[in-house]
Formats: structure tokens, C-alpha cells, sequence
């Protein structure tokens, strides 16, 4: 299960994720990323609080970036945590999506 909240700093919408993004939970992962991209131009996933990613919240995470790139948004990850950044680096999700060590904004 995944815990998730939105704020705005300086024209970028925060979205911090908490928690597993595992396969019970990448759905509700893409959904949360897919519709603040709906209402915000820039939207940046702070995965600080996430302990654990699996192959369908990298899925979930990948949806959310075609989405962003469909409706001409700007979407980056950042504040990785050490468990979360490691799948990342394994995956090289890194050199196709836009990753922060800190928020963009």
C-alpha cells in the first residue's frame, strides 16, 4: 500500500510517495502520478518515503512518463530512497527518465 501527498512549489506539484509500490499497490502508484498530471504542467515524484519498488511500480512509474509526454508535461523523480534508487540503477530507468538526487523546484 501506498500513502501519497500533493503540494506546490514554485509551479512544480509535489507528489510524495510513502510506502511499498508493489504490485498490489502500482495501480493506485500510476493513478495518483497520471492525475496530477492532468492538472499540472510539471509534476515531480518525491520517492523519499517509498521503501520498496517492484516491477509493477517501475511499470506504474513508466505509464505515468508517456502520460506526462502526451499531454506536454514535465515529469521527474527525485529524493530516491537508497532500497528505491538501486532498483532504478539495476532497471537504468535512470537514462530514460528525469532523476533528481533533490526536487527540481
Amino acid at each position: 500500500m501506498i500513502q501519497h501527498t500533493e503540494e506546490i512549489r514554485a509551479g512544480w506539484c509535489v507528489v510524495a510517495v510513502r510506502g511499498r509500490a508493489d504490485a498490489e499497490a502500482a495501480d493506485e502508484l500510476e493513478e495518483a502520478l497520471k492525475a496530477a498530471l492532468k492538472q499540472n504542467s510539471k509534476v515531480a515524484a518525491d520517492f523519499s518515503g517509498l521503501d520498496y519498488i517492484s516491477s509493477a511500480g517501475l511499470r506504474a512509474v513508466l505509464q505515468a512518463a508517456r502520460a506526462a509526454q502526451t499531454l506536454e508535461a514535465e515529469f521527474a523523480i527525485c529524493r530516491l530512497s537508497p532500497s528505491v534508487k538501486k532498483v532504478f540503477d539495476m532497471s537504468r530507468l535512470h537514462q530514460i527518465l528525469r532523476v533528481h538526487g533533490e526536487l527540481p523546484c
